[in-house]
């Protein structure tokens, strides 16, 4: 009798559970669930600091980092121009979900320059952030032969390759742009990189081999999606190889793959939003077509490097953009190879990570003036000319950041430079350009990484009176 009027009690109990979880097999999956999550908290890694450093994107101490690298993906601009304006120029640290880093303040890389490769290693950095492990660029931690051949053979050479790759990067104009004098819709992203692939490949394979052979400067960008004899890469990389990793075919395959894949969409995302800016600001957009125009009538329309190289209110726009959207929100990362301690009394350890935050330096008011607002002629302005003039754009500007900084500095700086100068003295003396419908394109962002979205689409026209540029 009081087994069954028990019985009778629990059933209404029994009854709402049904009700709360449907099924018992929906109740075994949801405590499953909860064994999981329970068990990734426990056993993933836990980083006990005791440095005083304020932690940026970390809710609470026993947060799981997943949570983390969810809001790093989504939401990586505002997390680091909080943390910035929290930290107010002291380090602090960063927690990606990924990874840990410590953010040094950009007025420390004179100091940081002077430290050996055995202190901070930006080879490690760099593999670690283009997933080595998964993509072969782990070689880049035991190797810097691509770098020493860009710099001492392939930069000394541009000159040889001047009048060529002007040639090249015509042809892929006319190939990939609307040739009608009528608004046309497209999306120049991936107009412009083919044929920044064609100044890329014609670099890392040279000119017989690029001749005539569109499959190759396909692959050239298709697969990074999915005075010399020979001044191309491979070449020299084959002549100059010093030992037999620097001999080994998979590895030179490699060393090519990475440059080609850190070189062609980052100038095509670069040249893509110079244009956007210059389109937003037509008052720059015209003082730089007017620019180019004297140009072409001072040299008779034979531009050569040097030409090219004078055009000062385009080399202001081309830093103002770098400056507002450059290819990544953290630079200058290294990877510290044994304990050091910084002047500042930090202690950085063996294994940890640092880095900066590019906005740190080119969201300054006290180098910038309205640091947020687009100048684009801000850096030719009378009282800066002078200094304009000193840091042309290829070189290592410590106020914008564009290629770094120290000995390990961007080595392609100098064809991605002549390559995005030729493109933009070829579009915007040959086509118009607009939004459509009148609204601007905003830049994308994921994880660190800002970028011009591939599926983004532009008017553009043919000018009716282009003045005719040809590269010698």
């Amino acid at each position: 009798m009081e087994a069954n009027s028990t019985t009778h009690r629990l059933q209404p109990h029994a009854k709402e559970l049904d009700g709360l979880f449907g099924s018992p097999k929906q109740l075994v999956h949801l405590v499953t669930l909860a064994i999981i999550l329970i068990a990734f908290y426990i056993l993933q890694p836990r980083r006990i600091h005791n440095d005083g450093l304020l932690t940026a994107n970390k809710r609470f101490s026993w947060e799981p980092a997943f949570f983390a690298r969810v809001r790093w993906i989504t939401n990586a601009q505002q997390i680091i121009d909080n943390a910035d304006n929290k930290a107010k120029g002291r380090p602090y640290r960063l927690s990606r979900g990924d990874t840990d880093q410590v953010l040094l303040p950009p007025s420390m890389i004179p100091e940081l320059n002077r430290l050996g490769i055995d202190v901070l290693n930006s080879r490690e950095s760099h593999a670690f952030g283009l997933l080595g492990h998964l993509t072969g660029m782990d070689v880049v931690r035991k190797t810097s032969f691509h770098v020493r051949v860009l710099l001492s053979y392939i930069s000394p050479a541009l000159p040889a390759l001047f009048a060529l790759t002007g040639a090249r990067i015509a042809a892929g104009i006319k190939h990939e742009f609307p040739q009608s004098r009528e608004w046309t819709a497209m999306k120049p992203s991936k107009a412009v990189v083919r044929c920044i692939s064609e100044a890329i490949a014609l670099t890392l394979f040279g000119a017989e081999m690029t001749a005539n052979n569109p499959d190759l400067i396909h692959l050239t960008h298709e697969h990074t999606h999915n005075a010399t004899v020979n001044p191309d890469v491979i070449s020299w990389m084959v002549e100059d190889g010093r030992n037999d990793m620097e001999r080994d075919p998979g590895v030179l395959t490699t060393l090519v793959g990475s440059i080609a894949a850190g070189s062609t969409y980052s100038i095509t995302n670069f040249c893509c939003r110079t244009i956007v800016d210059m389109v937003a600001h037509p008052d720059v957009l015209d003082a730089v077509r007017s620019e180019i125009r004297e140009k072409h009538s001072q040299i008779h329309g034979r531009w050569d490097m040097a030409a090219l190289g004078s055009l000062e209110k385009l080399e202001s726009a081309m830093k103002e953009s770098s400056r507002l959207t450059p290819g990544t929100l953290l630079v200058y990362s290294r990877v510290v190879k044994k304990d050091h301690v910084l002047s500042n009394g930090l202690a950085i350890k063996k294994g940890q990570f640092v880095t900066m935050s590019g906005a740190a330096r080119t969201m300054d008011p006290t180098i910038f003036e309205h640091p947020r607002e687009y100048k684009g002629l801000r850096f030719c302005a009378d009282d800066k000319i002078e200094d304009h003039r000193a840091r042309p754009f290829h070189s290592i500007d410590t106020d914008i950041l564009t290629w770094g900084a120290g000995r390990w500095s961007c080595p392609g700086r100098f064809i991605a430079d002549i390559s995005a100068k030729i493109l933009l003295v070829k579009l915007l003396d040959e086509y118009d350009f607009a939004f459509v419908g009148d609204k601007p394109l905003t830049r994308s962002i994921m994880h660190e990484f800002l970028f011009f979205h591939p599926e983004s689409q532009m008017l553009a026209r043919r000018r009716e009176d282009p003045s005719g540029i040809l590269f010698v």
